[in-house]
């Protein structure tokens, strides 16, 4: 008596006989585009994800746009998951240059949904600290009536704001090849850029000459 067995027959390839295909490899395929954006929109650098959007991958990526720059690098990002990225970069390299030059702070939204169970994302990650302990993440407002109310200095859902718009070109990226990608990416960036610099100068939101 025979059991059941399992037989796996690969197609033709080629000039070669299907039975005699022991192995075929498929084009590795993007999981996400990651972006890097000021907070005022203006985007600095992206980054492709292989099969998840792993905190490693994130990191790279960080790396890679302020290699050249380091002096240059920001003292805070915003990003949804910036507790576990924190906690790679501790776990990998106590000394990373990242952890003396910039504050990995989680973005409004995600605060909301981590900081009831996660610990170091409450004490390390919080994008509005109302301690003190971070004055540049904080601005003091009046309202109508006089009353001085603490609100965040800055918009920290400027990525899904730049995620929506490239979602419109999503059909065109799936099926370009990866050179094709990278270009269409970078020209996407550019009239992003354009857009988010008009509107700075017709707001007259753009830094004074007192700063310069």
């Amino acid at each position: 008596n025979h059991g059941p067995g399992l037989h796996i027959s690969l197609p033709t390839l080629g000039d070669t006989p299907r039975d005699q295909v022991v192995h075929t490899f498929k084009a590795k395929s993007t999981y996400c585009l990651q972006t890097v954006q000021l907070a005022c929109g203006f985007p600095v650098g992206w980054g492709k994800c292989y099969r998840s959007e792993s905190t490693p991958q994130v990191l790279a990526i960080l790396t890679r746009i302020w290699a050249n720059f380091p002096s240059f690098r920001p003292s805070f990002i915003a990003y949804g998951d910036a507790g576990d990225l924190l906690r790679h970069i501790v776990t990998q390299n106590p000394n990373d240059p990242w952890l003396t030059a910039t504050r990995f702070i989680v973005d409004a939204w995600h605060y909301i949904g981590h900081r009831a169970t996660d610990v170091l994302c409450r004490l390390w990650c919080n994008p509005a600290p109302l301690n003190g302990s971070q004055p540049d993440l904080i601005l003091v407002e009046q309202d109508a009536i006089g009353v001085s109310h603490q609100t965040r200095a800055f918009n920290t859902e400027t990525a899904e704001q730049l995620n929506s718009w490239l979602n419109g070109f999503e059909s065109q990226l799936r099926q370009m090849s990866d050179v094709n990608y990278d270009f269409y990416v970078h020209v996407l960036m550019m009239i992003y850029a354009e857009k988010v610099e008009k509107k700075v100068v017709e707001k007259k939101l753009g830094l004074s000459e007192e700063f310069w």
